[in-house]
């Protein structure tokens, strides 16, 4: 019976996990593994959106879908927010729009040198007039 009763406290009995990870220890490390290593730990997103997940499944949310998660811009590489990506190509000087007045295509930071100076559309003042 005393036997028994120190196997149930024993902190060198090996124990899996209590929360199923499929991890095993002894019976002394389950709360450093809980606290720093199992992933079936809920945690919150450490990127600020408040989603709560299990820490192996935000391992993947933090990289892959998060809206707080940081990304290179295609175009000019900045790096911006998830979320901020659409209103950024509203205002990306590496975005290719259309001239107003010719159409053809320029980088947004390089228009008005085009209308200046290049654009075939653009009105002229006649110096002889």
């Amino acid at each position: 019976c005393e036997l028994n009763e120190h196997f149930e406290k024993c902190p060198k009995m090996k124990v899996s996990c209590e929360l199923k990870c499929g991890a095993t220890m002894c019976r002394e490390d389950m709360e450093q593994h809980l606290y720093h290593h199992c992933g079936m730990v809920q945690d919150t997103c450490n990127l600020g959106c408040g989603v709560e997940l299990t820490r192996d499944e935000l391992r993947i949310h933090e990289k892959d879908t998060c809206v707080q998660r940081i990304i290179r811009c295609e175009h000019c590489f900045a790096y911006i927010r998830f979320w901020n990506n659409p209103k950024h190509l509203t205002e990306c000087p590496r975005v290719r729009v259309p001239c107003e007045l010719c159409s053809v295509e320029i980088y947004r930071e390089d228009i008005a040198e085009h209308i200046e100076k290049y654009c075939p559309e653009e009105m002229i003042e006649c110096p002889f007039v």
